[in-house]
């Protein structure tokens, strides 16, 4: 192969693609070696960018495909939370995974969110810390990860520092932020970020993307969505 070919290709292969659909977003040479085609806009797309800026569309979306992760006896998910099926997969090899580390036992606190249940949530956050304080820990309906069906909130059994940042320091949550990217996620809110993201450090908000997604952001050392994308910071609404 004459050299240079191979990329010319691949280039105008993209091109054509983002002709054709232009929700589309294409991962840049800088953070992939391989472009991978996925719709940052599309709330059934594991790569939805949900943010203080980006509402989802239609902005009462339901997922359709909804299900409880079974653990058996990792008893993982005692509330009986959802997730939409691949993440709901995913987490399950997320908390064995995590378990046979010898890093705690992963219990579910939190994860699908209707946009009416989003409401009462951040409402109560609002009423509790004010505006401000309020809508840096919970999104408004419409504009929250958990609305989409592929983020959780996680805590470990016996480590404390449930659904509080001293979570990142707990053997579970170092666990999760240097391992959770071999099982499709992300730490979606992370540490130092909170003028790209919107939301304060939450070491137990998990994002599920994918794996080759979130190894591709761990390989690059890139830590948020919008980075990743190279999409405009949305610190407020």
């Amino acid at each position: 192969m004459v050299r240079g070919t191979k990329n010319r290709s691949l280039i105008g292969t993209t091109i054509v693609l983002s002709f054709l659909f232009p929700s589309v977003t294409n991962f840049t040479p800088a953070h992939a070696t391989t472009p991978i085609l996925e719709s940052t806009t599309d709330p059934e797309s594991t790569s939805v960018v949900v943010n203080k800026q980006r509402p989802l569309d239609p902005i009462q979306y339901i997922p359709q495909d909804l299900v409880a992760p079974q653990f058996g006896s990792l008893n993982a998910n005692p509330y009986g939370r959802k997730l939409r099926k691949a993440a709901s997969t995913a987490s399950y090899k997320l908390a064995k995974a995590m378990k046979s580390a010898g890093k705690g036992r992963l219990v579910i606190q939190s994860a699908y969110r209707s946009f009416a249940e989003q409401k009462v949530v951040h409402d109560r956050q609002v009423a509790k810390y004010g505006i401000e304080a309020g809508e840096a820990l919970a999104a408004r309906p419409g504009f929250s990860e958990h609305q989409t069906g592929w983020a959780m909130d996680v805590s470990a059994r016996g480590q404390g520092c449930q659904i509080r940042v001293c979570f990142g320091q707990t053997k579970a949550g170092i666990w999760l932020a240097n391992n959770a990217y071999r099982y499709g996620f992300i730490v979606r809110y992370p540490n130092n970020a909170t003028a790209i993201t919107g939301y304060q450090y939450e070491p137990w908000h998990l994002r599920y993307v994918g794996k080759a997604l979130a190894r591709a952001m761990f390989d690059a050392q890139v830590h948020t969505l919008e980075q990743y994308f190279d999409l405009p910071a949305a610190p407020n609404y």
